[in-house]
């Protein structure tokens, strides 16, 4: 007679349709799974890396937000600001599920341990810049954006053009959530190169420029995670880069155009490929930065955006030559390079 240990066996194995020796090792984990749990450390710089996010945790509840104060503006200052910082949230809210699904997959893969923790981590920076937009929109304009009421033509310009940055956003998710049935995580990542190091310096110069204490805080944090997440992409790349094959180094190069062109709309202007935007689109989007800035939220000057464009390429570019990637042309700024021809379905740029 058998123990109700050996049926209760027995039971489990034919209901999984799988014949399994219970005095033996289990089969082999059929992958992608995220099973077994390995803690493998193939680069120590990842770790300490990690190590660094850690301790530079902050929490935008600390930041001042009561001193902002709406009547210490007029409401056309108080739509521009709110404006930017939902220009902002394109980006800051994607983040979360851009690196989570980044996670998931790199635990399917079974990537090394502080690949899987540093992208964790920055699911969670992406989390705390999204929560600054919120606040600094729901401190200006309350309910921001779903529930505010346009008072003005000025605010309704502003609104629309909020609305299709977010249409022209919603296009890109396509492309980039079905990346990793066709490129490994660094591939995708390398546009993350050339955006986050102009946000680094976009975002500490505008820290510097702003007049009130609640977005100096948030600006400069922000700014500290990009230069954090930059160090990622570098690390993540070159653990890659003997491996290239020339295929990927073109996808490398067209990653940092369509990392140009889909950052472009934060970090400078937005170019005439991928955007589908209303005629006035630039014309509102000027007028808004000119009134935040004035305002005193610290928003750059088209010229000082170029400026950390081109200090961003330069320092990238001593990076993908080393690895003999191309890089490409951005006429836009006047950057010579490679010619890319453009596939919004391939677009997968990261923030």
């Amino acid at each position: 007679m058998s123990s109700d240990k050996e049926t209760s066996q027995k039971d489990s194995s034919s209901s999984s349709g799988e014949n399994l020796d219970y005095s033996k090792d289990p089969p082999k984990i059929e992958l992608p799974n995220i099973y077994p749990v390995e803690w493998t450390v193939e680069d120590q710089r990842l770790y300490d890396l990690f190590e660094r996010a850690k301790r530079e945790v902050w929490n935008p509840s600390s930041i001042p937000w009561d001193t902002l104060n709406p009547k210490d503006y007029d409401d056309r200052q108080k739509t521009a600001m709110a404006y930017w910082w939902a220009l902002l949230s394109n980006f800051e809210n994607s983040g979360p599920p851009v690196f989570a699904k980044a996670m998931i997959h790199t635990f399917e893969i079974h990537e090394q341990d502080p690949v899987k923790k540093m992208f964790a981590s920055i699911v969670m920076d992406e989390c705390r810049h999204d929560e600054c937009c919120m606040r600094a929109c729901n401190k200006l304009c309350p309910n921001f954006l779903q529930g505010w009421k346009p008072k003005t033509t000025f605010d309704e310009e502003a609104l629309r053009n909020i609305r299709w940055v977010y249409y022209n956003g919603a296009r890109y998710w396509r492309g980039y959530s079905t990346a990793y049935t066709r490129h490994s995580w660094p591939i995708i990542f390398s546009s993350f190169m050339l955006g986050e190091r102009c946000a680094a310096t976009l975002f500490s110069e505008m820290s510097k420029h702003s007049k009130h204490p609640a977005f100096t805080e948030a600006l400069k944090n922000i700014a500290r995670d990009e230069s954090r997440h930059l160090a990622f992409t570098w690390l993540g790349l070159e653990s890659i880069a003997p491996k290239l094959t020339e295929h990927d180094k073109t996808m490398v190069t067209k990653q940092l155009r369509a990392g140009f062109t889909f950052l472009s709309m934060i970090l400078y202007e937005p170019p005439n490929e991928f955007w589908k935007l209303p005629p006035n689109f630039l014309d509102v989007h000027r007028r808004m930065e000119g009134i935040a800035r004035d305002a005193g939220l610290g928003v750059l000057t088209i010229e000082e955006k170029t400026q950390c464009w081109r200090n961003a390429i330069l320092e990238v570019k001593r990076r993908t030559d080393q690895f003999g990637i191309e890089f490409p042309a951005l006429p836009e700024i006047g950057i010579s390079g490679k010619e890319t021809e453009f596939d919004e379905n391939s677009m997968m740029p990261t923030f």
